[in-house]
């Protein structure tokens, strides 16, 4: 069992951002980042503009002997940059001209490096040194798990880990959740909410609060525009919504409407014989069919095959003895266009008028919302 690694010294990296061009003009002592920190061994220190990282520094400081440095490149608008301080820290600030940050400490203790000036600043290292502790944390818990392989008792050894590790990611989402709520208002929240599924409970309403926080001051950041495109796609077939109507043909031809299970809590399950995480997941949907069928749950199988054969075959294969239909268009399928499915495995849970109950439920998490709507 491998425990997923997070991210150490600076949030999540934004990716799909237009360029945006600053002036690189300044006046003699006009910093937008400076600092002095003991340890630090690189000679210069390089500011990399995040919407356009590819196209490399945007402004170069030198390092003194004692560690200070200074950056004067004067930013057309608040954005996130990058300072690399060496291989283990990345140092991931927003910056913009008239506001000054300041970072001090020591590189061999990261999480003691502070930084001041700006509330923006304070609230990125802030979470960076939960992320921190967090990492330290997921670090000795696979120290802990290496040393009991081969433990007969293995499987309630990982279902342990398992549930620590979900522990550690509900304390890392709270911990979002409570600073947004101190100030949503604030540029760094545009980084924090990159850390907060959308699908969790309630995890949605902190997207939109973000959103409507930022508004009036930062509309025509490209970082908020790429948040807010975001958002839209993630705000399609929330709780309540209705889906579109899907008539697909099934293995023999017949064409069978969604509509048709209407009255069942249907699970519209999008997958494909080539998908190997679809086919992962298959015994926990096939183990939840069997449960929940005879309550009253059906599920509508939607392949993106393109190979006759392969999907029937599939379908023999996993024993998925429901309503499976498909046009074999591959991405091109008319379903998955009208949905937006982008990549598979993508599920959604109606209820019987045929509204969203849930989204992309795996697992145990299918199990436990149809114990929720069927008992």
């Amino acid at each position: 069992m491998k425990i997923r690694k997070s991210l150490v010294m600076g949030v999540v990296l934004f990716s799909g951002l237009l360029i945006a061009c600053g002036s690189s003009e300044s006046s003699e002592g006009d910093y937008i980042l400076k600092g002095q920190l003991d340890g630090l061994n690189a000679k210069q220190l390089y500011l990399i503009d995040l919407l356009q990282a590819k196209a490399g520094p945007v402004d170069t400081a030198l390092v003194k002997e004692d560690g200070s440095f200074a950056f004067d490149y004067q930013t057309a608008k608040k954005g996130f940059y990058r300072v690399t301080l060496n291989e283990q820290i990345n140092l991931v600030l927003p910056l913009q001209s008239g506001e000054e940050v300041m970072v001090s400490g020591n590189v061999s203790n990261p999480g003691e490096i502070e930084v001041s000036g700006t509330k923006d600043a304070v609230r990125m290292m802030k979470f960076n040194h939960f992320l921190q502790a967090n990492f330290q944390e997921e670090q000795e818990m696979n120290r802990q798990f290496q040393q009991l392989q081969g433990n007969p008792n293995q499987d309630s050894i990982v279902n342990e880990f398992r549930l620590r590790f979900k522990e550690m990611e509900a304390k890392k989402h709270q911990m979002i959740k409570d600073l947004i709520d101190e100030d949503p208002t604030l540029f760094s929240n545009l980084a924090l909410i990159e850390q907060l599924p959308a699908e969790g409970e309630g995890n949605l309403a902190y997207y939109q609060k973000v959103k409507s926080g930022l508004a009036d001051e930062f509309s025509n950041s490209r970082f908020y525009k790429n948040f807010t495109a975001r958002l839209v796609e993630l705000s399609r077939f929330a709780k309540g919504s209705e889906v579109p109507e899907i008539n697909l043909p099934s293995p023999t031809g017949e064409p069978i409407a969604l509509s048709s299970l209407r009255g069942k809590v249907v699970l519209i399950d999008f997958w494909a014989s080539w998908c190997k995480p679809c086919r992962r997941e298959n015994p926990n949907v096939v183990a939840a069919y069997e449960k929940f069928n005879d309550k009253g749950f059906e599920i509508y199988g939607v392949s993106l095959d393109r190979n006759k054969d392969a999907w029937i075959r599939a379908i023999e294969q996993d024993r998925l003895n429901w309503t499976q239909v498909s046009d074999l268009k591959f991405w091109q399928s008319e379903a998955a266009r009208d949905y937006g499915v982008s990549s598979i495995p993508f599920a959604l849970l109606i209820d019987e008028e045929g509204k969203v109950i849930g989204k992309n439920l795996r697992g145990p998490a299918l199990h436990k919302k149809l114990a929720e709507v069927l008992n």
